[in-house]
């Protein structure tokens, strides 16, 4: 009878740690989020896009709120473990994290290949069009901004020229400044270069794509 009393409590036991006493859930406030699992160990954020990193689970929230929970070690997991913070209109150089940014904010990916410290056509875009406010503020509501520099002078990592030759190669680079831009699946919709006119005819052209 002892050894009967004690298997059920043991069962009892087992099946109660089985179960969280709390869990985070899709709706939940990322107030929620932090009270119950602590501060992430890396996050990536885009305009109204939270992704938090945590052991067991990656957590994407959207608005203050939690949209998706995967587990740890999904694809999600390894881009978020890498933390990319990406304020809205704002440049990055990762180009995987962009295009998981881009999907889930709905945004187009605007590659910017460039030779920043030496080629003259590339200052003159950047100079007369993406640094302006007009293009930023377009940006910022509808591209996810990657820049791909060549530099002859400004360093770079071993792992930052090797990605940003692959792109080039990927996308048959045949000369600086080219912007490729994809759609929020990836996917090629259309090339630009330097025009004259400004940020208000850039924007146009993009409209077009």
């Amino acid at each position: 009878m002892r050894f009967l009393r004690f298997r059920r409590l043991f069962l009892v036991l087992s099946s109660c740690a089985a179960v969280p006493l709390f869990a985070v859930k899709e709706g939940d406030s990322q107030a929620d989020v932090l009270a119950e699992k602590g501060q992430p160990r890396s996050r990536m954020t885009a305009g109204e896009t939270v992704v938090f990193t945590y052991a067991d689970a990656t957590i994407k929230l959207k608005a203050g709120k939690v949209v998706s929970i995967k587990p740890a070690g999904s694809a999600a997991d390894a881009v978020a473990s890498s933390t990319l913070t990406l304020p809205s209109g704002q440049w990055t150089t990762n180009y995987q994290s962009a295009l998981t940014v881009a999907k889930a904010e709905n945004r187009k990916v605007f590659l910017f290949f460039t030779g920043s410290d030496w080629c003259g056509w590339c200052k003159k875009l950047d100079g007369e069009v993406l640094t302006k406010p007009e293009f930023k503020a377009y940006a910022g509501e509808k591209l996810i901004l990657v820049k791909l520099d060549f530099p002859r002078q400004i360093p770079q990592s071993a792992q930052l020229k090797a990605q940003n030759r692959g792109l080039s190669q990927q996308y048959k680079i045949e000369g600086f400044p080219t912007v490729v831009v994809l759609s929020a699946e990836g996917k090629e919709v259309g090339r630009l270069g330097y025009q004259p006119g400004g940020p208000k005819a850039f924007i146009g052209e993009l409209e077009k794509l």
